[in-house]
């Protein structure tokens, strides 16, 4: 099984954090981002690029996360200056969630790489809950009930649903009917816990066919009865600062929430400056 790289999750939430603060169409974030080599020609892979777009002019940061058990060394900020000259990189920030050593900080200020950190924090005043609290519903079985337009006597044992044109409709197209319907009841109509729901569906617009017979009615009424699961959950917050390093500059707040609703996965991330308050994204998961 292939292994993430070291640093992806840094790298995840950076470039999260940076599009959150971008708040301008003029900047667009990308991660990551492969540009060409100017010298060698050969594709080099930059974790976050941030492309400031002017009325008449482009610049363009790069920004290198570095997530591991010790500060940055000055051979990973020659490493990282040298990529993006390489690369045409008009500014280049190293992250790191370790901090930078005192050589390889006054490394950077002469090469001109920013160092910025990413580090945990217990708690922030702004910040009145610990977590979120997730519910889901989710239907668990359907059991439909199709009434024609007149009692058959006696009840098929084998049947067909049709369309008005005489198509048989495939069970996933009752399906996700009756599932857009069960997303519109009201949440103060579910508890936690299993139950089911009875959805009702006048004139329908369908056809019965008797398998045995071929005899074919019109359903004046169908009937969806939904068994369903309600879950909740309640997910903690991860409390990061992003701050210049190492004066201690607040750059931004962030609390970070992992969602897990199925096919829709990804953060819920609350990011505070102090100078404009807090902004609520979803960061979905990218599809691989």
């Amino acid at each position: 099984m292939p292994r993430s790289k070291p640093g992806k999750s840094l790298e995840t939430l950076v470039s999260s954090i940076e599009r959150v603060l971008a708040k301008n169409d003029k900047v667009t974030v990308e991660s990551p981002k492969f540009l060409p080599d100017r010298i060698t020609g050969e594709s080099r892979e930059h974790d976050v690029l941030i492309t400031l777009t002017g009325s008449h002019h482009k610049s363009t940061i790069a920004i290198e996360c570095r997530d591991r058990s010790r500060k940055v060394t000055v051979n990973e900020i020659e490493s990282f200056w040298s990529k993006c000259q390489d690369t045409g990189i008009d500014q280049g920030i190293i992250v790191s969630s370790k901090g930078v050593t005192k050589t390889a900080l006054t490394k950077s200020l002469h090469r001109g790489v920013r160092c910025l950190r990413l580090s945990e924090a217990s708690s922030f005043n702004w910040l009145l809950t610990t977590g979120i609290r997730i519910r889901q519903r989710k239907m668990v079985h359907t059991n439909w009930t199709f009434y024609p337009e007149k009692d058959l006597v006696p009840n098929p044992i084998a049947f067909a649903i049709l369309s008005k044109g005489g198509e048989q409709i495939p069970s996933e197209n009752l399906a996700a009917a009756v599932y857009q319907e069960f997303q519109k009841l009201a949440d103060t109509e579910f508890e936690v816990g299993r139950g089911t729901k009875k959805i009702v569906f006048m004139s329908p617009g369908l056809l019965l066919r008797d398998d045995l017979t071929g005899n074919i009615h019109a359903v004046t009424k169908a009937l969806a009865a939904v068994d369903y699961e309600v879950t909740e959950e309640f997910v903690p917050f991860n409390l990061v600062t992003y701050e210049n390093n190492p004066s201690g500059d607040l750059i931004a707040d962030a609390a970070v929430a992992r969602v897990d609703l199925g096919a829709l996965k990804g953060k819920l991330m609350i990011v505070y400056k102090q100078s404009e308050g807090g902004q609520v994204v979803f960061v979905p998961d990218k599809v691989t």
